[in-house]
């Protein structure tokens, strides 16, 4: 009987821990839109707290009912793979976990109108105390059990130092497509128990988390340095930089924009086109890897003052896909594939488009095909070794005594040009 009850327990813990729900940033009401979480005041910064210190996270958005509603946040504590870590609040936050966001503010001399809401982390009310990955959960306070939206964020505390390269694959076809990275992972905490046994290095590119690799054995090991340098396994397709545009000045036609007109009290930007880049030969466009920034001409506050506006895209194909759908990708799309961002085909123009309502600024995306649930980043836009990419190396240690993944060291680096 003893051994039955043992075994009833630990298939109850299996299972639990197999279920685990891998929480992501997502949306889930229409109205709120441009959701940014980054460090201090630069919304392309990574967000990341160095745990202890007093520059803050910063988190906005917008919700184009335009009205003042109460909403709250609370943190919740991830391991390393995004899951809850199961520890209560009480032990990873100083302060309350349930709080109202107060910080809000109307748009200005806008078209669209909507509510700015801001939040940063930590405040008077909050305060993490454990490193390792979180996720801000938005909410109204009449219904506390359905999330508005999620965001990823994590709080470090730098116990490494971590230094990454990367190089052309020389192995025959992959010459001219792939890039490979040697990550050397230096610590210097002391305290550490088995640390090669309970390491976890995980590789971002573009900060994608579905073009991710992770690590637990280094491939050489010198003292207190770890060097991850298998290049069979740690590379990247190159890929193509991204396509850009810039709706800040609804005066002039600044980069890629074909056509600015006025409709039914909402300005709208028709992109210049876009074609196939598949057998196209590289190209050298800087670029931000994905992200925007907000940004409206003769305002110092485009977080209230820059405009909603429709933005059309269109990518030039002489038939539709018949082996999936193609959809418009990037930070400006929450990185998600909802049908919100699903092109569709129009044969009298023989052209995929989608129209997006976005705020004023300067934004990246990308074409991907999405195919049997798997997206592919490289079918449409074409991949190259040459390709600049922004990697970013979290390095995280499991504390057995404290039972959660900490983060102890992030660095980010970009691949070098030929």
């Amino acid at each position: 009987m003893k051994h039955l009850t043992i075994l009833y327990i630990f298939l109850l813990s299996f299972f639990a821990v197999q279920g685990q729900e891998i929480l992501q940033n997502k949306m889930n009401t229409s109205n709120i839109k441009t959701v940014l979480m980054y460090a201090g005041d630069d919304e392309l910064s990574l967000p990341v707290w160095d745990l202890g210190t007093e520059k803050p996270l910063t988190l906005s958005f917008d919700d184009l009912d335009a009205d003042v509603k109460n909403y709250y946040y609370r943190l919740v504590h991830c391991n390393a793979d995004w899951s809850p870590s199961g520890l209560d609040p009480y032990e990873y936050l100083e302060g309350f976990n349930e709080n109202q966001l107060s910080d809000y503010q109307s748009s200005f001399n806008t078209t669209v109108n909507y509510t700015h809401y801001r939040l940063q982390i930590p405040n008077d009310n909050l305060r993490p105390v454990k490193s390792g990955n979180y996720v801000i959960q938005i909410y109204e306070g009449s219904n506390p059990d359905k999330e508005i939206f999620n965001k990823r964020f994590m709080v470090v505390e730098r116990k490494t130092e971590i230094s990454g390269l990367s190089r052309n694959l020389n192995q025959g076809s992959y010459f001219y497509n792939d890039q490979e990275l040697e990550i050397t992972v230096n610590y210097f905490e002391n305290d550490f128990y088995d640390i090669s046994q309970n390491l976890k290095v995980q590789v971002l590119k573009n900060r994608n988390w579905q073009e991710s690799l992770e690590f637990s054995m280094p491939d050489v090991i010198k003292g207190n340095e770890f060097i991850f340098n298998n290049f069979t396994k740690l590379k990247f397709k190159g890929g193509n930089e991204f396509h850009h545009f810039n709706t800040k000045d609804i005066y002039h036609y600044l980069e890629n924009i074909k056509d600015i007109s006025y409709i039914d009290n909402t300005y709208h930007f028709l992109l210049s086109e876009n074609t196939d880049r598949t057998f196209q030969e590289y190209i050298y466009k800087p670029d931000i890897n994905g992200l925007f920034k907000t940004d409206v001409s003769g305002s110092d506050y485009p977080e209230s003052e820059a405009d909603y506006c429709y933005v059309y895209f269109t990518l030039n194909m002489e038939a539709p896909m018949q082996q999936g759908d193609i959809y418009v990708w990037g930070a400006l799309t929450n990185y998600e594939f909802t049908d919100d961002y699903k092109m569709k085909y129009n044969f009298e123009q023989k052209a995929y488009e989608l129209r997006l309502l976005l705020k004023q600024g300067y934004y990246n995306y990308q074409y991907v095909l999405m195919e049997n649930g798997k997206p592919d980043f490289t079918y449409i836009e074409g991949n190259h070794a040459q390709t600049e990419n922004l990697y970013t190396v979290l390095v995280y240690y499991h504390d057995y005594r404290g039972n959660y993944d900490r983060l102890i060291g992030v660095h980010e680096f970009a691949s070098q040009q030929y």
